[in-house]
């Protein structure tokens, strides 16, 4: 039984609802509900019912019982993915209406020029020019036109626009131009219904300001009613504590935050991995991290390199650009739902897109007709037919056995577990190409780093997948399976504020600074202290983005002291390891200072328990397709639960878990460590391995 309070995780992905619970105590209750993407809000209840149910208590009881809520969603993200956003209208500087077409005149592949751009989210019609001019440094040319405002709001209210953008050039450096537009809207508009560039996102260059503000516009109709309605609901049912939002910046806020700009919860869900990651790394005895998050529908990946998950402000969202403090989160379309086929050239295709939660893979027994990864694994025998998920699903192993039977059998002659081990293989080397993105592409050594499978799919890979790439060990913590609901209540409040400031860095450059950083600061610590008075005092860190002279792009580099020199030294050891050299002594550019304030609330503490090394007895064996060498094998299989600290055991195993399956290879060795996870340690690594 749990001992109020308790603090409540619940994180919506495509397929399931997870939620996580932790008492007074230390103690953890966890649930896998399907989701309902129909609803989201019915989904979010329909989970907090069953944990109520499961822990002998009423909803109310739960809720009232509950000091804080942490809640993770992809609403932003399927608003933009599904374009079912608002009818947005746009105010722009007169001679650049047409700036969200043109885009910055470049593609991501420069020799790839077939593919079109994505449909521009505000038709022309709705791009409205106002006259008025700022210089880059913020100096007015010419006043903002008030009667062009005036007529602009005329005509997108006549229209049925339901929100408005505003973003004029050069308002990074001054934002009098749109705070005296915004004030005249007001007469027509819900404050709520106005999104500012300069209060969005600041930075210089027209095309991303632009873009992040009529993201932030767009998704706002969906996001905000969601949260004010949700949170509605949570209080009618006896909610005591606040309603918070995992941010895109892996840190939690309020819902009236977000509604300052939603644009800041389109990677919610998968940030929580900082919070996650940040306790993997107290307990794994290791601060160099890859994490592999692999659900039904899509797997995140994260690189935690000393302590320290990169972060990055950039956003690509079905190829519209938001400019937002973000984790920097690495998604593909790889997971347990991935729907395998048969291309025009007899090639086994896996994804992009997946079964979802309904009907999901054929062994659901949910109406699924095309054979999935998840199919793929139960016919090698690395599921188990029968109950699955906590006992909400019932999986199916003759069903999947016929659909790989018709896509593969009854077209080129595959029988389905040959069939089942091509999907599962090529679905390694997906996930292989995705670590090897945030890693080896970026300079990083991945014989330094730790795999950590997450997710429910994710430790039925990460043996392969570090095998192939030279890593010699996985850490798959117990909640493997409810990571980001769990990190959640292992985050912080956290607050960004950035200032686009053009000039060459020196140390008087750094002096004016410091200036700017103490204002920031000063502002981000009245919003922070609206949190109550259960976390910590404000902490305050400060990063300056350099250049070189003439260059275009920057780098973020940490501002702990008035060192120049030792500022100058860290911006030239990322370049270095980005681009395997440096201009030294070339001039730098100041190009913006960041300010990140938080507040840290009681994480989940680290429990451990030293227990004698030991061999378990499996509960049973069973037929299993281990590797295309070893071919089937009798595999032993033992229950998670059973399986206590000092644990020992040398693969091929299977273990059933909690909230995931684990599969370890011929000849790997796994053992419970003192935080009753699992590490394993990979016999004989493959060479030449990404590095």
């Amino acid at each position: 039984m749990l001992v109020a309070p308790w603090r409540i995780g619940i994180d919506i992905g495509g397929t399931f609802t997870d939620v996580v619970a932790i008492d007074t105590n230390g103690r953890i209750e966890v649930l896998k509900s399907p989701s309902r993407p129909d609803d989201p809000t019915a989904g979010v209840m329909a989970a907090l019912d069953a944990l109520a149910r499961r822990l002998d208590l009423s909803s109310k009881q739960l809720l009232g019982g509950c000091s804080m809520l942490v809640h993770g969603s992809t609403i932003a993200t399927n608003t933009v993915l599904e374009g079912k956003g608002a009818k947005v209208g746009l105010l722009a500087t007169k001679g650049f209406r047409d700036t969200l077409e043109i885009r910055r005149g470049i593609r991501e592949e420069p020799w790839n020029h077939r593919p079109p751009f994505p449909n521009v989210l505000v038709p022309r019609r709705w791009r409205l020019p106002v006259g008025g001019r700022l210089d880059k440094d913020g100096v007015e040319l010419a006043p903002l036109n008030e009667f062009d405002v005036k007529a602009a709001s005329k005509a997108f209210k006549d229209a049925g626009v339901e929100c408005v953008a505003v973003s004029f050039l050069h308002s990074y450096a001054n934002g009098a131009h749109e705070r005296t537009a915004m004030q005249i809207l007001r007469s027509d508009w819900d404050p709520d219904a106005i999104f500012c560039s300069h209060e969005i996102s600041p930075y210089a260059g027209e095309y991303g300001r632009t873009s992040s503000t009529v993201l932030a516009a767009y998704v706002s109709r969906r996001v905000v009613p969601y949260l004010r309605s949700l949170e509605g609901i949570l209080r009618q049912n006896g909610l005591f504590g606040p309603l918070l939002l995992i941010q895109s910046n892996g840190g939690i806020a309020s819902v009236d935050e977000i509604a300052r700009n939603p644009a800041c919860l389109l990677l919610s869900g998968p940030a929580a991995q900082v919070g996650a990651l940040r306790h993997v790394a107290a307990t794994a005895g290791t601060d160099n991290l890859i994490s592999l998050e692999m659900g039904g529908t899509s797997c995140d990946l994260a690189l935690m390199e000393r302590g320290r998950v990169h972060s990055t402000d950039r956003i690509d969202i079905a190829g519209y650009l938001a400019l937002v403090p973000s984790v920097d989160i690495h998604s593909v379309s790889a997971g347990g739902g991935s729907i395998a086929r048969l291309d025009a050239g007899g090639m086994v295709t896996l994804g992009p897109d997946g079964a979802g939660s309904i009907p999901g893979p054929v062994c659901y027994r949910r109406g699924g007709q095309n054979p999935t990864n998840t199919d793929a694994q139960l016919v090698l025998g690395r599921l188990a037919p029968g109950p699955f998920a906590g006992g909400t699903l019932d999986l199916d192993e003759e069903a999947a056995k016929r659909a790989l039977q018709r896509v593969y059998g009854d077209t080129i002659g595959l029988a389905p577990e040959a069939a089942a081990l091509g999907v599962v293989e090529l679905m390694d080397q997906n996930l292989r190409h995705a670590v090897e993105h945030v890693s080896a592409e970026r300079g990083f050594d991945l014989r330094n780093f730790t795999l950590v499978a997450v997710g429910g799919a994710g430790a039925l890979h990460a043996t392969s997948v570090a095998r192939s790439l030279g890593c010699s060990r996985v850490y798959i913590p117990r909640l493997a399976g409810v990571f980001c609901a769990f990190g959640m209540l292992n985050s912080d409040v956290r607050l960004d504020e950035v200032r686009t400031i053009r000039r060459s860095f020196d140390q008087s450059a750094l002096q004016d600074l410091q200036g700017v950083a103490h204002d920031l600061e000063t502002g981000l610590r009245a919003r922070l202290m609206a949190y109550g008075e259960a976390g910590s005092h404000p902490i305050f860190s400060r990063h300056i983005d350099l250049n070189y002279l003439g260059q275009q792009s920057q780098l973020s580099v940490e501002w702990t002291d008035n060192d120049i020199e030792g500022i100058i030294a860290s911006y030239e050891e990322r370049y270095s390891l980005l681009y395997g050299h440096a201009h030294k002594h070339s001039p730098l550019m100041t190009c913006a200072l960041r300010v990140s304030g938080s507040r840290r609330f009681p994480g989940v503490s680290i429990q451990e328990t030293e227990g004698n090394e030991y061999a378990p007895q499996a509960a049973s064996k069973r037929r299993v397709l281990v590797s295309r060498d070893s071919g089937p094998l009798n595999v032993s299989v033992y229950e998670g639960t059973a399986l206590k600290p000092g644990a020992h055991l040398v693969g091929p195993a299977i273990i059933n878990d909690m909230t995931t399956t684990v599969f370890i290879g011929n000849d790997d060795r796994l053992h419970v460590d003192a935080s009753n996870n699992f590490v394993v340690e990979l016999a004989v690594p493959a060479q030449g391995g990404a590095k």
